[in-house]
């Protein structure tokens, strides 16, 4: 973190009364909280922030995220039902579709939210991930079989989001490790969620999708942790053209902690580095960027208040 962020994080510190901070996707029920919950929420509060997402990312955790409480007052919890890409192999019989499985998963989602209507807000996470790690894929699938599998996985969610008329919560990471203007995943995304309305979570879009989202989609773009990273010019830049009204703040903690805990368990209260962050780039006072953000959540979630 530069020394100009660290200075205008104390005075937003000093000055983060009565404003509202927002994490809108965090994973709050690992198992690295065990120990020190409570902390953890109190320090966000500290921070200012009011409310956290906490995303699922298969049936198990989605009901996890629908269970977790804080004894926090000063807290608001809300979760998401969803399966996370890296899930799609387990839906596969010899690189094809095991049908009832999904079926099956995609119906105990739907009881999830069923028993949980004001607090499960949003289907995902759910998308496609292109950049496949051979602990995901169990079953030695080529990654053409993989992809399909991801796409009907995800095309199953986003299916189950319009039923239930809740935004969704979408991954997408593009594998860049021999080409890295390839947007061959960001551009089955937007063409797959085109006409709905959702969070693209921890953006990592290039330019030219960047464009495009502002030009053909209403998907508000969520920036995590790694905005903060020196070398990520491409997110900054996507930061300086997107029209703050776009614009909504993730830790996705435990992951991705910004530049000042790099290397340790991230927490909501990284919120604060990621907004002030947001803030000098785009040459905004924090309190606009906190409330505009803040705004941008309620108005996609149709939700009137946050505390």
């Amino acid at each position: 973190m530069s020394k100009s962020i660290a200075i205008s994080l104390s005075s937003s510190l000093e000055s983060s009364n009565g404003l509202s901070l927002i994490d809108t996707h965090s994973h709050l029920f690992w198992d690295s909280y065990r120990e020190d919950f409570e902390a953890v929420i109190k320090r966000a509060v500290e921070s200012g922030v009011t409310t956290a997402v906490n995303v699922g990312v298969n049936v198990e955790k989605s009901r996890m995220a629908a269970d977790l409480k804080t004894d926090n007052s000063q807290m608001k919890f809300y979760s998401s039902i969803g399966i996370h890409p890296h899930e799609a192999g387990k839906y596969s019989d010899k690189g094809n579709v095991i049908s009832d499985k999904l079926e099956k998963d995609i119906s105990v989602l739907e009881q999830i939210y069923s028993k949980n209507p004001d607090k499960v807000i949003a289907v995902g996470e759910c998308g496609l991930d292109y950049l496949v790690h051979p602990d995901y894929n169990p079953s030695n699938l080529t990654i053409e079989q993989l992809k399909q599998l991801q796409r009907k996985l995800f095309q199953a969610q986003i299916d189950l989001a319009k039923k239930l008329s809740l935004p969704v919560l979408v991954h997408c990471r593009d594998d860049r490790n021999k080409d890295f203007n390839n947007t061959e995943c960001w551009d089955k995304v937007v063409k797959m969620t085109q006409g709905w309305k959702g969070i693209y979570h921890c953006y990592s879009g290039l330019l030219p999708t960047t464009n495009s989202i502002i030009q053909n989609s209403n998907f508000l773009i969520s920036f995590a942790g790694n905005l903060t990273y020196p070398k990520n010019d491409y997110l900054k830049e996507a930061v300086r053209i997107l029209p703050l009204e776009r614009i909504v703040l993730e830790t996705d903690c435990p992951f991705l902690p910004p530049q000042s805990i790099r290397g340790q368990r991230n927490e909501p209260s990284s919120v604060m580095e990621i907004a002030q962050t947001i803030a000098e780039i785009k040459n905004e006072p924090f309190e606009k960027v906190a409330e505009q953000t803040t705004e941008n959540f309620q108005k996609l979630f149709n939700l009137q208040t946050v505390n």
